[in-house]
């Protein structure tokens, strides 16, 4: 998309040793969608994704990927419970930026469709209500992939194993 769309400014906030293919992809893709990368897991991740919200860059986070010892919160997915990270909804509700969700849907052959769906705005959310500000932006975006992975089941082989108990 950053290729076909020149004007739009992007970011990927990423942890670099889970996203190993990804980064792969992107090299072989356009060698300077690297410098677009925000590693995560580092002390000024929040500070470098806050800084690019602030220049207008969209900034795209897995947010079923967490690194170390993440807080993860439950909700059901598919029929039944599944663990979600909550560092990436936590870092939304704190930054106070519009969070959408975002599928890119293979439709065959060399086709695909993007779909982007606003699920929270955060830009007036204060302090006192972010631990509901997160619980209703994790169930949009729950709702919002269980919606997809049922309209289009085959396009979740790369899921991060979610019903993992351990």
């Amino acid at each position: 998309m950053a290729r076909s769309r020149p004007e739009l400014q992007m970011s990927m906030a990423m942890y670099p040793e889970n996203a190993r293919q990804i980064n792969q992809a992107l090299q072989a893709i356009n060698p300077q969608a690297q410098q677009d990368i925000i590693a995560l897991g580092t002390l000024d991740a929040m500070l470098a994704v806050h800084r690019r919200l602030e220049e207008g860059a969209l900034v795209g986070i897995l947010a079923d990927r967490a690194s170390g010892p993440d807080q993860y919160l439950s909700r059901p997915l598919l029929g039944a419970p599944a663990r979600f990270p909550s560092g990436p909804f936590r870092m939304a509700v704190m930054l106070k930026h519009p969070v959408y969700f975002m599928a890119g849907i293979y439709l065959g052959g060399n086709r695909y469709r993007v779909h982007f769906e606003l699920l929270e705005d955060f830009s007036g959310t204060g302090r006192q209500g972010r631990e509901q500000a997160m619980a209703a932006l994790l169930d949009n975006y729950v709702a919002a992939l269980e919606r997809h992975c049922r309209a289009y089941p085959f396009n979740w082989f790369n899921f991060y194993d979610f019903w993992d108990e351990s």
